[in-house]
């Protein structure tokens, strides 16, 4: 079985320090712990330069979809870590997953209006990433096999690097305004306790977007937030319109390992 090589870094609490060297690249990702601010996560995996990336098409079948990841993974190949390391990713698929891909699984009817234009589904094809693990205190590089050794150096110099110090800003150029205006909110609200109460439904998550112009690098909204509000189950994503996905949760939607399953 062919087996992944890892190379030792200078640990970092902060993943941000060594997210800022790639922040620009073509498909950078960051799946963030929170720390040093945040204490349950354990794991920080970051990475750029995907071998592909994939976006779910409007008229795709979520089977369809899924077959084309898995068509990616067995192109990239299996490989296992050495004896000693215990990591939780040396290559592979990150990317997300938005709650209209259910629309693509089930026959659901659609409301919601489309003015995002975003993919249901986006995900990149990495065979290398930059994983910290916070409880042995250590940031290493992990390369997958089919990572060439060129790049292996190149990534080794790179992250040897002093961290690069924040240059680009980020500022909204006008308040944030919600979707919903107050009397449709609290009209929405009257409606959620009509189907409790009826006993259609138990819960409802009753969420609504606000949005505003703004101006600059995401990145540097996304390192403001972690501050301002550190969450262990956080991540950003670049995409390659120009945008980002920024997520700073505090719950663990699932996770699923060794026949285990988990949300917290």
């Amino acid at each position: 079985m062919p087996t992944c090589s890892v190379h030792p870094l200078p640990y970092r609490a902060n993943p941000a320090e060594y997210f800022a060297a790639i922040r620009h690249a073509p498909g950078s990702v960051l799946l963030d712990s929170g720390r040093p601010s945040a204490e349950r996560g354990r794991y920080d995996v970051l990475s750029a330069w995907p071998l592909a990336q994939l976006a779910v098409l409007p008229d795709e079948s979520g089977r369809d979809f899924l077959q084309r990841l898995r068509t990616q993974l067995t192109r990239l190949g299996h490989a296992v870590l050495p004896a000693t390391v215990q990591l939780p990713f040396a290559g592979g698929l990150i990317g997300y997953l938005s709650y209209d891909f259910g629309r693509h699984l089930e026959t659901l009817p659609s409301h919601a209006k489309d003015d995002l234009h975003l993919p249901d589904a986006r995900f990149g094809v990495y065979d290398w990433a930059l994983v910290s693990d916070h409880q042995a205190g250590t940031s290493q590089l992990v390369f997958h096999p089919h990572c060439a050794e060129a790049e292996r150096q190149r990534l080794i110099a790179l992250f040897s690097q002093a961290a690069p110090r924040p240059v680009d800003n980020f500022s909204l150029a006008g308040p944030m305004t919600p979707d919903l205006s107050a009397d449709a909110y609290r009209q929405a609200l009257a409606q959620i306790h009509a189907y409790i109460q009826a006993g259609d439904c138990y819960q409802v998550n009753f969420a609504q977007r606000f949005r505003a112009p703004c101006q600059g690098d995401a990145w540097a909204a996304y390192v403001a937030l972690r501050a301002a509000c550190p969450t262990p189950f956080s991540g950003f994503q670049s995409l390659p319109e120009g945008g980002a996905v920024l997520s700073l949760s505090p719950e663990r939607f699932v996770r699923v390992s060794q026949g285990h399953v988990e949300t917290r």
